[in-house]
């Protein structure tokens, strides 16, 4: 069968109300983020409100068949400003983590927390990268150790060039737990808001072509208690596998 990359009418219409937020909202915002290098809190507001930033949205867009919901947001939101498109969008990668990952009752759990209300809107931030493993994930030091005492996993690692990072109100930490399986050995953790020993580090300076961009901030957690949400979910020692997914 021929593959036809045609828009529906629905599709149309998403994407003339996107290009409509884009035109009203973000472009008039992006020179002063560009000058501030703040993140655009009235700006992810204003998506919310509307119902652009939440996870009913970008579910919509996710389970659209014709795999073109996500491409047309992003095509439309970065068109307005590639920072503030970013700063739109950016939770989806933690909640994608956690939606790949974790059992339906932490999806449930975690991913609508992530967006927070329109009242008060939340970000989510994944966290992979470190000081000297970038896309090198096999080189990743940030270990997770599970305390019997406890019944928790305690993460101690540094990471950076997290988008959202310091400012998300849950991180999505990957680390290591068997060292001797290498990249095969990593697990995924939710670090809940207000967990104690997770600091934010230096923010990074914005740079490329979207200089409005998120924090991305270097991430220290010292002895941070979190939950996994790899292996099934299974937050106990026994309960992970060895090919779980980073």
């Amino acid at each position: 069968m021929p593959v036809s990359f045609d828009l529906t009418e629905d599709q149309v219409e998403l994407q003339k109300w996107l290009h409509q937020f884009a035109a009203d909202v973000v472009r008039p915002a992006a020179h002063e983020y560009d000058e501030r290098e703040a993140f655009p809190w009235d700006v992810l507001q204003e998506a919310a409100k509307i119902g652009l930033y939440s996870l009913d949205f970008f579910a919509t867009q996710w389970f659209d068949e014709s795999g073109l919901g996500i491409p047309i947001t992003m095509e439309e939101l970065f068109w307005g400003d590639a920072g503030i498109g970013l700063a739109i969008v950016g939770t989806t990668l933690a909640a994608a983590s956690v939606r790949a990952n974790g059992t339906d009752e932490q999806v449930g759990q975690w991913i609508p927390a992530m967006f927070g209300t329109v009242e008060e809107p939340k970000v989510a931030a994944f966290c992979s990268s470190e000081p000297d493993a970038g896309s090198d994930v096999g080189a990743m030091r940030t270990r997770a150790v599970y305390d019997e005492a406890t019944g928790e996993w305690v993460l101690n690692g540094t990471k950076t060039w997290a988008t959202n990072g310091g400012i998300a109100d849950i991180h999505v930490v990957t680390a290591v737990v068997d060292p001797e399986l290498k990249a095969r050995g990593h697990a995924s953790f939710v670090v809940p808001p207000g967990t104690k020993g997770i600091s934010q580090g230096q923010k990074s300076s914005s740079t490329g072509s979207a200089p409005r961009t998120p924090p991305r901030s270097c991430s220290r957690t010292a002895g941070s208690p979190a939950t996994a949400c790899s292996a099934g979910g299974r937050s106990s020692r026994s309960g992970w596998r060895g090919h779980a997914r980073a």
